[in-house]
């Protein structure tokens, strides 16, 4: 809370702890998805594992003020041998933990780890539900292994009869699988997931390339719209960034950066591997770029060109980005259609 009332306050120190934090385990990867930065090969950081020492590190630093913390970043978390463990040593503090993954992971022993650790909530990638849809964007994943590994993850919690992780399938929506709506949502039952979640794409800078391709033609489900050689967002654009008081991001090699879209860590205000991030969430690097944020976001090249029009955040409202739907209300409203509109996702949430 009091971390909320210093941004609204003006304050460049927070005068609370975050209570969200992003702990990037893995900035490697086995799948070469076209539109992500470390699928296209653009990401420049080196491709590296958290270590357990760095994770416990930081939990034990701030896990006694924060409630959430999110296993993501720009690799797959399941890579890291320890992801069970560092489950486990995060729920030990109360924390509640969720991660995106692809989960291609070959062995299904930590798959079984997950449900054992205590992880609350996991979003998988599924993008396709044919093997042929699938695999044109998650290129070197096998769809395959992909259902055998959730069968796996929902086997696990109904024998352990517990309800967690809640499993959250995602597809994302590309002019080449808006036909498979209905599929995809019958797929999500069978397998009984709990949640499909829709997620429209966006570009990082320099995906012009690949954008023809995957963004949907339909500029009503489409969030950018074309003026002349450029892309745009359709949405309005906010006026101050939410992110910087309420929450942080750790990558692999323990810096502290400020959200999750400075993919490549150009802006790092210390490292978790040398000083406590308590140390850090108020140091002068971290106040004088909530200064700058304040003053002119668009001055920022994080925030204003390392992404196709700007940064997301400035730009997207959460149901406009993430759309959670009951698998059944997507299956009964396109059965008959090829394609949904942008009012018929929103009014399923």
């Amino acid at each position: 809370m009091l971390n909320v009332v210093s941004k609204y306050l003006g304050l460049t120190r927070s005068l609370g702890y975050p209570s969200h934090l992003m702990v990037e385990v893995s900035s490697a990867c086995q799948l070469n998805c076209p539109l992500c930065p470390l699928g296209n090969g653009r990401l420049s950081r080196p491709r590296q594992l958290m270590k357990m020492q760095t994770f416990k590190r930081i939990v034990d630093d701030i896990g006694d003020y924060i409630y959430h913390i999110n296993i993501n970043g720009m690799g797959e978390p399941l890579l890291n041998e320890n992801i069970c463990e560092m489950i486990s040593f995060a729920k030990a503090k109360n924390i509640y933990v969720d991660l995106y993954t692809n989960l291609q992971i070959e062995n299904q022993d930590v798959i079984e780890g997950l449900v054992q650790a205590g992880l609350d909530a996991i979003l998988i990638s599924c993008d396709g539900a044919t093997k042929d849809i699938y695999e044109k964007y998650r290129v070197h994943g096998d769809f395959d292994r992909l259902i055998s590994n959730i069968n796996v993850l929902v086997e696990t919690k109904k024998r352990a009869k517990s309800i967690k992780p809640q499993v959250n399938i995602q597809f994302i929506l590309f002019e080449h699988n808006q036909s498979q709506l209905s599929q995809i949502a019958e797929l999500v039952r069978t397998l009984d997931a709990d949640n499909l979640v829709i997620k429209r794409p966006f570009l990082f800078w320099g995906d012009q390339r690949d954008a023809s391709v995957f963004l949907p033609k339909n500029e009503q489900v489409n969030m950018y719209r074309r003026h002349g050689a450029k892309l745009q967002w359709q949405g309005k654009t906010k006026s101050k960034c939410d992110l910087l008081w309420a929450s942080s991001v750790i990558l692999a090699d323990g810096a502290v950066v400020p959200c999750c879209f400075d993919y490549d860590g150009k802006v790092q205000f210390g490292n978790v591997n040398q000083d406590s991030f308590t140390a850090i969430w108020n140091n002068p690097s971290y106040r004088s770029f909530r200064r700058q944020v304040q003053k002119d976001w668009r001055k920022i090249p994080i925030c204003n060109s390392d992404f196709q029009a700007g940064c997301p955040n400035m730009h997207i409202h959460h149901d406009d980005w993430l759309i959670k739907v009951n698998p059944s209300l997507v299956a009964r409203r396109t059965s008959h259609r090829s394609r949904v509109t942008r009012d018929e996702l929103d009014r399923s949430k």
